[in-house]
C-alpha cells in the first residue's frame, strides 16, 4: 500500500453481492470491474503482492482504490480526477461552433455549401480576437455531438397531394390482399448500355481494391421489363428497345392472360405510358378484374420491382461486360434464372397506418 498506509475493507452483506455482480458482468467498464475485484480481494485479505500479479496493476492504483472507497464508498471509488490539460474552450464556444456547421455556410458570408475544416476556422477568426482551434479540435467537438458535418445525402420528397391515400392502398395490398387476388409489381428499368473496355475488369488483391477501366465502348441499348409476384418473390423479365404504351401493352397481357387468378392487384408508377389507352385496353380484354394501383411521385420505394431492380443494377449491371445488345441480354436472362431459383417473397412491414403516411417521408 502506498506510503506504508493500509485501508481495511470491510463489506456488509449488501455490499459483498454488489460488488461481486460488478466483478463479473460484462455491461460495466473495465475499470468498474477492476475495482471491484480489488474491493473483493481486499476485503477476503488478499495480499496486495498476489493482487498486482492478478490484475496486472500496480500498488499505488489498489491504494488509491481503497482510498476512495473508504472516503465516499463506491460511486467515491469510481470517480477520478480529470486527466490531462484543462479545457482551453468555454462550452458556450464549442456549442457555437457546432451550431454553425448545421446550418449553411453562405449564412456566415463564405461562397460555399458545403463546411470544412478551414472553414470553420475562417469563421472563427471572423467572430472571435482569439486565434482559432486546431481542426482536430473542431473534428473532436463535432463527434463528440455526433455530426456527420462532411455528408449531405441526396433526397426526394414527394409533393403528392394523395400521397397517404395511393401509399395507404399500396401498403394494404401487400398486406393484406385478399389470397385469391393475384398481387403483382411492374416497372421497366430503362437503357441498360451493353458496354465494352481495352482493359478487363481486375479483381482485388490484397491491399488493393478491384479496379474497371473508366473509358468503354457502346454497342447498343436495351429495355427490361419486370412483373413481380409479390407473395412468391418470382419475377418474369422481357428485354425490349423501348417503354411505349403498346410494348407494354403487350407485355402485361401475355403474362396476366396465363395466370389462373381472376383477380388482380397491379402495383405500377406514375409514367404515362403505364396508363395510356394501348395499356387500359389490353388490361380490359383479359376479362378479369384489374385493380391498378398508383404510387405516388417521387415514391418508387413503394414498388417492390424497385429491389429487384437494384440487386440486378449492384450484383451484373455495375460491372457487366458486354460485346452486343443480345450477349447483354441473355447475362441479364441468366441472372433472373439464378435469381427465380432463390426467390422467396420479401418481409413487408409497413402497413397502411403508418404514421410517416401522415407527415410525408
Amino acid at each position: 500500500m502506498a506510503a506504508g498506509r493500509r485501508y481495511d475493507i470491510v463489506l456488509s452483506r449488501e455490499q459483498f453481492a454488489h460488488l461481486n455482480r460488478i466483478s463479473t458482468a460484462r455491461r460495466h467498464t473495465v475499470r468498474e470491474v477492476r475495482n471491484a475485484r480489488i474491493l473483493l480481494a481486499r476485503h477476503r485479505q488478499v495480499p496486495v503482492r498476489g493482487l498486482v500479479a492478478w490484475l496486472s496493476c500496480s500498488s499505488a492504483t489498489i491504494a488509491a482504490v481503497c482510498r476512495r472507497f473508504c472516503a465516499g464508498g463506491w460511486s467515491g471509488c469510481c470517480r477520478e480526477a480529470a486527466h490531462g490539460r484543462p479545457a482551453g474552450y468555454a462550452p458556450r464556444e464549442r456549442e457555437e461552433a457546432c451550431a454553425w456547421v448545421q446550418n449553411s455556410p453562405q449564412t456566415f458570408d463564405l461562397p460555399r455549401t458545403r463546411w470544412s475544416l478551414s472553414d470553420v476556422q475562417a469563421c472563427w477568426s471572423a467572430r472571435h480576437s482569439a486565434r482559432p482551434p486546431a481542426r482536430s479540435t473542431f473534428r473532436r467537438w463535432f463527434r463528440a455531438q455526433r455530426l456527420p458535418w462532411w455528408q449531405i445525402h441526396s433526397a426526394c420528397t414527394s409533393r403528392d397531394p394523395q400521397f397517404a391515400v395511393k401509399a395507404s392502398a399500396v401498403c394494404g395490398a401487400y398486406c393484406q390482399a385478399p389470397p385469391q387476388w393475384g398481387l403483382f409489381c411492374y416497372d421497366q428499368k430503362p437503357q441498360l448500355q451493353a458496354l465494352t473496355r481495352d482493359v478487363p475488369n481486375r479483381f482485388c488483391a490484397p491491399g488493393q481494391p478491384g479496379r474497371q477501366e473508366h473509358d468503354y465502348h457502346r454497342h447498343g441499348v436495351l429495355e427490361v421489363h419486370a412483373l413481380l409476384d409479390v407473395r412468391s418473390g418470382q419475377c418474369q423479365w422481357v428485354a425490349r428497345d423501348n417503354h411505349r404504351q403498346q410494348t407494354i401493352a403487350r407485355v402485361l397481357y401475355d403474362w396476366l392472360a396465363v395466370r389462373p387468378e381472376r383477380q388482380f392487384l397491379l402495383v405500377m408508377d406514375n409514367l404515362a405510358a403505364n396508363h395510356a389507352p394501348a395499356v387500359r385496353q389490353a388490361l380490359d380484354a383479359l376479362r378479369k378484374l384489374v385493380i391498378v394501383l398508383r404510387i405516388p411521385t417521387h415514391s418508387s420505394w413503394l414498388n417492390e420491382v424497385e429491389r429487384v431492380f437494384a440487386d440486378l443494377q449492384r450484383q451484373l449491371l455495375d460491372h457487366a461486360s458486354a460485346p452486343s445488345v443480345a450477349d447483354l441480354a441473355a447475362q441479364i436472362g441468366s441472372w433472373f434464372d439464378w435469381r427465380n431459383a432463390r426467390a422467396s417473397a420479401y418481409n413487408w412491414t409497413l402497413g397502411p397506418d403508418s404514421v410517416m403516411f401522415a407527415t410525408g417521408h
